[in-house]
């Protein structure tokens, strides 16, 4: 809060955010929630789900998972500065963010080679979880193609 005297009675006020900020920030929090939803879905489905059901219902439960956590960032971005190029821009950098996370957590957590660990989307319930990821980063250029 600012006090005022008699000399001054300008008031505080915040920058308003630039469009530039605005789309960082919206890009950090997509990555946030896509990350989030696949670190909360991995271990589930791992811990959980694949001992009880299987590989392919966990895959199947954690292709809902993504999706769903991809709507929601999808929403939450500023669409009047979302064009086609940027929504690329965002998938690539998103993509490339969480497939940087995977092979983090696959050295560090579960002690498995990267190599290794990538293979599994060659298997079908890779493939699966594969696609819930492309189908999630691809939400937002979808909706800005739409929009246009």
């Amino acid at each position: 809060m600012t006090a005022t005297t008699a000399d001054s009675d300008a008031i505080r006020v915040l920058p308003a955010i630039t469009p530039c900020a605005a789309l960082r920030l919206a890009a950090c929090r997509f990555f946030a929630i896509l990350l989030a939803a696949y670190l909360l879905s991995g271990s589930a489905r791992a811990v959980l789900v694949d001992p009880a059901a299987g590989p392919l219902a966990g895959a199947a439960l954690e292709a809902v998972w993504l999706v769903s956590a991809g709507l929601l960032a999808t929403a939450m971005l500023p669409w009047g500065l979302l064009t086609p190029r940027r929504a690329v821009a965002l998938a690539v950098l998103t993509g490339l963010g969480l497939a940087l996370g995977d092979a983090l957590v696959a050295i560090f957590l579960c002690a498995i080679p990267v190599p290794r660990h990538f293979a599994r989307f060659a298997q079908v319930h890779g493939a699966i979880q594969a696609a819930a990821f492309l189908a999630a980063l691809l939400l937002p250029l979808a909706v800005s193609l739409r929009r246009q």
